[in-house]
C-alpha cells in the first residue's frame, strides 16, 4: 500500500497526542523486535527523544518495512478494545480509517487487521500478509484427470478454451469466499484461504467447483467425455512469500499428496485437520476414507438421491 502524506501525518499526530515515547517504542517493538529509537534517530542515549521526532521516525520505519497497515490496525484495536487491560483514546481515528478505506482496505474485526477490499483488488496476500512470516492457511488443490491424454487428442484451441472455462469456475467459487489462487498451471492449481472460517470456505469452494463442473459437462463441455477433476482440502502453517511459486511448505506438499494419491476422479478429499474444524452440517456431507497409516481422510462425491 502506498502511504500518502495525509495518512502519514495523521498517524504521527495520533501518536503524539495519545501516548508517551516509551509507549510508542513498545508498539514498534511488536512489529520490529529490538527496535532501538536512539539508533534510528541518532539522538545520544543520555537525551530524551522529543515526542514528535519519535512519532515521525516510528511511522516512517513502519512505512519503510511495509508494516503500516498492521501498525494502524493495532491503533484501531487500542482505541476500540484496549490493550493489556487498558483503554486508549486514539485521536484522528475516523480520519485514519477513511484514508485507509479510500486506498482500498477495510478493517477485519475478527482478525484485527486491515485487508484489501475484494471489490477493488485481489492480491495473493490479501493486502496484509508479510513476506517471510508464518500463517495458518487452508489449501485447496485441484487437478484435471487425464490431462496429458486430452492434450494429445484435442486441438490446442479446444484445450485452451476448456481449461479457461475450468479456471473461470474455480475463480468464481473461491472469490465468493475470499480465496486466492496461488498457482495455476492450466490443468490444475492451488488455492489459499486465510480469513473468516477458512476451512469451511475451502471445503465449500471444492463442493461448488464439483457441482458447477457437473452442469458444465452437460451443457457446455466441448470434449467427447466429461471433464473430470480431483480436489483436496488440507490446512496448517505455511510461511508466506509474495512469489507463491517459491514457497516450500509441508502443508502444501501434504495437500498435493492427498489430491494425487488419495482422491478419486470427481471427488473431494478432506484431511482430518480440516474435517475437525468444519461446521457439523459440512461434516455430515463427508464420509471416512481409507488412507493408510498417515491420517484419517474424508470424502465427498455427487450422488443421486435414492
Amino acid at each position: 500500500m502506498r502511504i500518502n502524506v495525509r495518512l502519514r501525518d495523521l498517524l504521527v499526530q495520533a501518536l503524539i497526542e495519545s501516548m508517551s515515547v516509551e509507549m510508542m517504542v513498545m508498539l514498534a517493538q511488536r512489529f520490529i523486535p529490538y527496535y532501538n529509537l536512539y539508533e534510528r534517530t541518532g539522538f545520544p542515549v543520555n537525551m530524551s527523544v522529543p515526542n514528535r521526532e519519535a512519532a515521525r521516525q516510528i511511522i516512517d520505519d513502519m512505512r519503510d518495512n511495509r508494516l503500516i497497515l498492521q501498525f494502524a490496525a493495532l491503533l484501531v484495536v487500542m482505541h476500540t478494545e484496549g490493550l493489556v487491560g487498558r483503554q486508549y483514546v486514539i485521536p484522528h481515528m475516523r480520519e485514519i480509517m477513511a484514508e485507509i478505506h479510500g486506498a482500498g482496505f477495510v478493517f477485519d474485526r475478527e482478525f484485527h487487521t486491515f485487508v484489501e477490499d475484494s471489490r477493488i483488488r485481489r492480491t495473493r496476500n490479501w493486502g496484509t500478509l508479510v513476506e517471510g512470516q508464518e500463517y495458518a492457511f487452508s489449501f485447496l488443490s485441484l487437478d484435471i484427470v487425464g490431462s496429458t491424454a486430452m492434450v494429445r487428442e484435442y486441438p490446442e484451441e479446444t484445450i485452451k478454451t476448456t481449461y479457461g472455462d475450468l479456471r473461470g469456475i474455480v475463480q468464481r467459487s473461491i472469490e465468493r469466499r475470499e480465496g486466492r489462487l496461488w498457482n495455476w498451471e492450466g490443468d490444475g492449481g492451488l488455492v489459499a484461504f486465510y480469513f473468516a472460517k477458512k476451512f469451511n470456505a475451502a471445503t465449500l469452494s471444492a463442493f461448488d467447483i464439483l457441482h458447477d463442473l457437473f452442469l458444465y459437462n452437460r451443457l457446455e463441455c466441448r470434449l467427447k467425455i466429461p471433464l473430470s477433476v480431483r480436489l483436496a482440502v488440507h490446512g496448517g502453517p505455511c510461511e508466506f512469500r509474495h512469489n507463491t511459486e517459491d514457497i516450500v511448505s509441508d502443508t502444501i506438499n501434504r495437500t498435493l499428496e492427498i489430491e494425487a494419491e488419495h482422491t478419486l476422479p470427481d471427488t473431494v478429499t478432506v484431511s482430518n485437520v480440516v474435517y475437525l474444524a468444519l461446521d457439523p452440517l459440512l461434516q455430515e456431507m463427508l464420509r471416512p476414507l481409507p488412507a493408510g497409516d498417515r491420517s484419517i481422510l474424508h470424502g465427498y462425491q455427487l450422488r443421486w438421491e435414492e
